[in-house]
């Protein structure tokens, strides 16, 4: 089992992530902490949930969703941290289902096609060659 990883190191100081939503209101520009705040956001709730298989890939999509629509509607006067992680949560569900659908839509493409009486696409462009 991986080392989880100590509070000290993961640890986002409320406060600090107040000021720098103010900040980020107040100029318009999300900086290097904001940012860094925001991916270890993203990166607890994966390790928390593990809504896709990949981590860094759920970090960055849900650090570019937080630092869109999210970040803009963020209250500074309540709790933004709560807000920033119910945010990266739903999101995460979303990412979930989409993927579930995907796969299940993938695999029953080929079933469905020879139920309908019409050919399967080629696997490769050499085999239209042929």
């Amino acid at each position: 089992m991986p080392d989880r990883p100590t509070r000290a190191t993961s640890y986002i100081d409320v406060a600090a992530l107040r000021a720098l939503v103010l900040d980020h209101q107040a100029t318009g520009t999300v900086s290097p902490e904001l940012a860094r705040a925001l991916m270890a956001i993203a990166g607890g709730v994966w390790d928390r949930y593990r809504f896709t298989s990949d981590k860094d890939d759920f970090v960055q999509e849900v650090t570019l969703h937080l630092m869109q629509r999210p970040l803009e509607k963020a209250d500074a006067q309540k709790h933004v941290f709560n807000y920033f992680t119910t945010c990266a949560i739903r999101f995460g569900q979303k990412l979930r289902e989409k993927a579930t659908g995907d796969r299940r839509r993938f695999e029953t493409y080929a079933a469905e096609l020879v139920e309908a009486g019409r050919e399967l696409p080629p696997r490769r462009e050499r085999d239209e060659r042929e």
